[in-house]
């Protein structure tokens, strides 16, 4: 009969071995529980978030099934225990600084791991950035404003499809000319004088952190129009609202073409309900307001999110093989005959404190306790690695 992996790991536990002595080199530590009220369309980060929340009907197709979602929360779980580690942007970061990128991005976790597979192209932190800062690799960029302990942590292979994939937008909305090439967008939104670092460019911001296009203007508009959301709740006055801010001469989107326009306006008019990415079937990690169903947007987050999650389910078997390793490794890496001299020093130490003690009961106590101790620390026989085919 085999012998599970789990087995060993009760009888080592069950001997007094501390978790972070004989079964891990590391203190285990239990991630924190994402909080399922916090549905959020993220601003610009730096004056905070805005929480929305609401139970209306999705009609979006392709969504994630069930399965799919679990199978994709057990994969945030596993990557948050193994604290991050396998991804490119904690490479360079030792075992006590993934301890606190762990902790700090808290429930934005999910959301830094799905830019760090290029499910997102980018992910925006309020959280101290003194561990972001140590994320060193050519394929990411960082955005850092010090006074407002607010970062963006750009993706740029995923960056540059989504520039791709949006270029009309990002040439007309930074004034760019028609032949501005990828490379000529990617160094604005990352230059000293980033738009990625102001409130006023909601959309941007939404853009480039994989949002869908359509949703991003229209948030855009409700905030240039200066509208509370809860207007929203009035969909006749809401829509005139936004139609309004759309061709004041001040809007942002006052020069761009009248193709652009045509085309955000049919938006602004077809919207009938108003959701939340949740409602969409969309995991934690990709949240934002749905103004409108575009259902190749949402098809195409959905497959991001299958693609990082096979990535995440391919990193975390390599951790748990690594873990598993380990463990191994500390559970036989011992000397019995060396445990038996220490063994049976101890007792030639307990046998001379014997001596010097008149207290019949504490002789006892000191006994047994030494007994104790040792009997949990001897093995006669080291355990075989499961690793060499040994049942």
């Amino acid at each position: 009969m085999a012998i599970s992996l789990q087995t060993v790991k009760n009888i080592a536990t069950s001997v007094g071995r501390p978790a972070e002595g004989i079964l891990f080199s590391r203190k285990i530590t239990i991630p924190r529980q994402l909080n399922p009220q916090n549905l959020r369309f993220i601003d610009s980060g730096i004056s905070g978030r805005d929480i929305y929340t609401f139970n209306i009907q999705n009609s979006a197709q392709k969504r994630l099934s069930p399965k799919e979602l679990d199978n994709i929360r057990q994969a945030f779980k596993d990557m948050r225990s193994s604290s991050l580690q396998g991804l490119e942007t904690t490479k360079g970061l030792d075992a006590y600084d993934l301890y606190l990128l762990n902790k700090q991005l808290s429930a934005e976790t999910s959301e830094f791991i799905l830019m760090s597979l290029g499910a997102r192209p980018a992910m925006a932190t309020g959280y101290p950035t003194s561990i972001v800062e140590k994320i060193k690799s050519k394929n990411f960029d960082i955005i850092i404003e010090d006074a407002n302990n607010y970062a963006v942590i750009i993706n740029k292979e995923a960056a540059f499809e989504n520039i791709c994939r949006n270029k009309n937008f990002y040439t007309q909305r930074l004034s760019l000319p028609k032949t501005a090439t990828d490379e000529d967008v990617y160094k604005i939104l990352t230059g000293d004088n980033s738009p990625l670092r102001y409130k006023t460019n909601s959309d941007i911001i939404g853009m480039i952190l994989g949002f869908p296009r359509k949703d991003n203007m229209i948030f855009q508009l409700e905030r240039s129009a200066g509208l509370d959301y809860t207007l929203r709740e009035n969909l006749p006055k809401y829509k005139e609202a936004l139609l309004k801010e759309l061709h004041s001469p001040n809007c942002v989107y006052a020069k761009f073409d009248d193709t652009f326009k045509k085309e955000l306006e049919d938006a602004i008019n077809s919207i009938k309900s108003i959701k939340h990415s949740e409602e969409l079937g969309l995991p934690y990690g990709y949240q934002f307001i749905n103004f409108v169903d575009d259902t190749p947007e949402i098809a195409r987050i959905n497959k991001s999110i299958r693609e990082a999650t096979s990535k995440m389910e391919k990193i975390n078997t390599a951790n748990q093989k690594a873990a598993d390793e380990e463990f191994w490794h500390n559970l036989t890496d011992t000397d019995p005959q060396k445990q038996l001299e220490e063994f049976a020093k101890s007792m030639q130490e307990e046998a001379a404190k014997l001596q010097t003690t008149t207290n019949p009961q504490n002789i006892m106590d000191n006994f047994f306790k030494s007994m104790q101790e040792g009997l949990a620390s001897f093995t006669t026989t080291p355990a075989k690695n499961p690793f060499d085919n040994v049942i």
